[in-house]
């Protein structure tokens, strides 16, 4: 039991020091050492999880275990990821991630406005996030296209504001790294734990919540318009918009006077990866491609594309070093996270809290069900508290693997309930990226906002949770 109240307490110390704004990965990661250093000291140091040759030592054993960690990580699901995040850093740089987006709203400045454009841009918005993976850089895009677009449609700032925030949620992409991370846990592949498990809890969450948030929007600016609180918050500076804005719109317009079909580039691994998995299940072809193969695949033809328009090679070639920059972004973010992660969840391993939990989840379903409340819980409380739908889900799921081999519970679903629920209450959050970026461009108060996005992702939690049981088999 006491070591139970050292692994909880430890757990708090985390969500305590993310939420000073200590850097999320340094904290795990700091926390993880010392609960690895307090268990060589208490001689519980077990390596039930990673491949090392003991020394004797058993606190330079520990310091191999992070080492092991480190490659195990970095080697594989890591640099995927970094990968995946280099790619997505060249779309950026050469523009065509905006056109992708501008593409992609364009046509919703063709309706004259009604609450059903609240769920075809939540939808869209979605949509968008298939190929812009972080919800801060899809806000900021967002908020020079969808924005304008559906304010200029008739929806109230703070209508389409909350539809920009819950637009990076829940979607189901084999490019998303918590979902990457969730198939290597599984032993599945990345399209068939996307698709063949957690779409199908995620999809009709998100058709439902669409139609909530519809709700929820129009009863929102009702009660404002009552209360004579609606504000015209879009009303800044004398161009009225902030730097943030104008530097975003500088880079559409130049999005703008791209080819047509630049919109299409940010698409190709998402392509590729389903089309070989199609391919594959026809017998057409005899593999699925992994995505560290396409991601290299799509940069390489996004280099000719830009070659051959600009006429230039070496340019082209040259343009390929914000590749390595987003890779180096990947890093220090996402496999950080996963690393610090990783070294946190083997302490609390070597604690014997995992023991505890498998044994009083043995043979019972009510157990087990009770034990994945709580993780829910727990993941919902760490991503209010700290903003970030990262940290927490990399934070529980490593442990679900171990506690699916001994319990009644399945792993897809525990895992699909907990990612839904860190990458939906994160932005209820007030210190969430998104939230900030938002409400700084309508000017509001951050609280304004969460109360927007509050009934919608919350109900989107508990459907989430709920459909990943009844689903997901």
């Amino acid at each position: 039991m006491v070591y139970l109240l050292i692994s909880l307490l430890a757990i708090a110390a985390v969500v305590y020091l993310i939420y000073k704004k200590v850097h999320a990965a340094a904290a795990i990661f700091f926390v993880g050492v010392f609960l690895l250093m307090l268990a060589a000291l208490t001689g519980r140091a077990e390596f039930r999880t990673t491949d090392i040759d003991p020394t004797g030592s058993a606190l330079y054993d520990q310091l191999l275990v992070v080492d092991a960690l480190f490659k195990e990580r970095f080697s594989g699901i890591g640099m995927a990821i970094m990968v995946l995040f280099g790619f997505v850093s060249y779309m950026r740089h050469i523009g065509a991630d905006a056109k992708t987006v501008v593409a992609l709203s364009s046509p919703l400045r063709r309706f004259k406005g009604s609450y059903w454009l609240v769920p075809v841009g939540y939808l869209i918005g979605n949509l968008l996030s298939l190929v812009i993976p972080s919800a801060a850089s899809l806000s900021l895009l967002l908020v020079a296209t969808l924005l304008p677009a559906l304010i200029a449609a008739g929806l109230t700032p703070l209508t389409v504001a909350a539809i920009v925030v819950t637009s990076s949620t829940i979607i189901p992409t084999p490019l998303e790294a918590g979902l990457i991370q969730g198939a290597d846990l599984t032993g599945m592949t990345v399209t068939e734990f996307a698709y063949g498990a957690v779409a199908w809890a995620t999809v009709p969450t998100l058709i439902i919540t669409a139609f909530v948030h519809m709700w929820w929007q129009r009863h929102c600016d009702i009660s404002d318009a009552k209360r004579n609180l609606e504000e015209h918050a879009g009303e800044v500076g004398e161009d009225g918009m902030s730097d943030s804005e104008r530097a975003v719109r500088d880079s559409i317009e130049r999005a703008q006077g791209l080819p047509g079909y630049y919109a299409l580039l940010p698409l190709m691994p998402l392509v590729l990866i389903i089309l070989s998995a199609i391919l594959k299940r026809l017998d057409v072809l005899p593999f699925e491609a992994g995505i560290l193969p396409v991601t290299v695949v799509s940069l390489m033809l996004a280099m000719i594309i830009e070659a051959i328009r600009h006429k230039d090679l070496n340019g082209a070639i040259d343009s390929g070093k914000s590749f390595f920059r987003g890779m180096g972004d990947g890093a220090a973010g996402v496999v950080a996270l996963l690393v610090a992660a990783a070294v946190l969840i083997e302490g609390i391993t070597q604690m014997g809290v995992i023991d505890m939990l498998i044994d009083a989840a043995k043979g019972s379903q009510g157990a087990a069900i009770i034990i994945v409340l709580v993780f829910v819980a727990a993941t919902a409380a760490m991503a209010a508290l700290t903003g970030s739908g990262t940290a927490p889900y990399f934070a529980f799921s490593e442990v679900v693997p171990s506690l699916a081999s001994e319990t009644s519970i399945h792993a897809p679903q525990m895992l699909t309930a907990i990612w839904g629920t860190s990458n939906l209450v994160r932005q209820v959050s007030p210190v969430n990226a998104a939230v900030l970026i938002v409400s700084g461009a309508i000017k509001v108060n951050p609280i304004r906002l969460v109360k927007r996005t509050s009934v919608p992702m919350l109900t989107a939690m508990v459907l989430n949770t709920v459909f990943a049981f009844l689903f997901i088999g």
